[in-house]
């Protein structure tokens, strides 16, 4: 999904936010690193409309990943700020996806960035985000979002992976975001956790058809 994002990203949007741009790589390492630090300005500037600081967000997301690797860990010095988006109450659901887009772009295939998402408590975040109880009353999408970034930070990390497994709570959240329709996204994430965090058996998931996963597993 995010890189669908990136694909949009590169032929609509990077023209704009490098105008001058020739095309080196240094000279786009460089345009990169310059972005993503005045996006962080704005993040944490109070003063600014909080749809500006959101629109920032997202940008750091989409230069952290489009930028490569070392992008991504100079954005990183902005995750705590980012996240701390995802609670408020005053934010649309809209606002609340491209946060959880921006943040799953920075995250994304890089273990570093993925392990400080980690000490910040991020994936507790997320859970909350996904229960059905959680107050701020998300839509299914901005779930499917919080699914997806929760499977990036367990992607290869096996200390999230042993902080997930065994919660219950999380498997009938994660049980009840399955039955979803996750047409348009690469995959259900919330079949994979399902598999990733042993609450399901991969093999019963790749022997039965779709609509038939939950059943098996609810009757098992």
């Amino acid at each position: 999904m995010i890189q669908r994002i990136a694909l949009f990203y590169s032929n609509h949007i990077k023209n704009y936010l490098f105008p001058n741009d020739e095309g080196s790589d240094e000279g786009d390492k460089n345009l990169h690193y310059r972005k993503i630090r005045l996006a962080g300005q704005d993040i944490q500037d109070t003063e600014l409309p909080l749809e500006k600081r959101v629109l920032a967000v997202h940008n750091i997301g989409l230069l952290g990943y489009t930028g490569g690797y070392a992008a991504a860990t100079c954005a990183a010095e902005y995750m705590p700020a980012m996240a701390d988006f995802l609670k408020q109450p005053s934010l649309s659901d809209d606002q609340r996806i491209s946060v959880l887009e921006g943040l799953s772009g920075v995250c994304y295939v890089h273990l570093t960035n993925q392990k400080q998402a980690h000490s910040m408590g991020l994936y507790a975040t997320l859970q909350e985000l996904m229960d059905p109880t959680c107050p701020l009353s998300l839509s299914t999408k901005a779930k499917m979002w919080s699914c997806y970034l929760l499977n990036i930070l367990c992607c290869n990390n096996i200390p999230v992976i042993r902080t997930l497994v065994g919660s219950q709570s999380l498997r009938l959240t994660l049980e009840a975001l399955e039955g979803q329709d996750w047409y348009g996204w690469p995959k259900n994430c919330a079949r994979e956790l399902l598999c990733m965090l042993g609450f399901w058996a991969p093999q019963v998931v790749t022997a039965l058809g779709e609509g038939q996963v939950t059943e098996q597993n609810n009757g098992s």
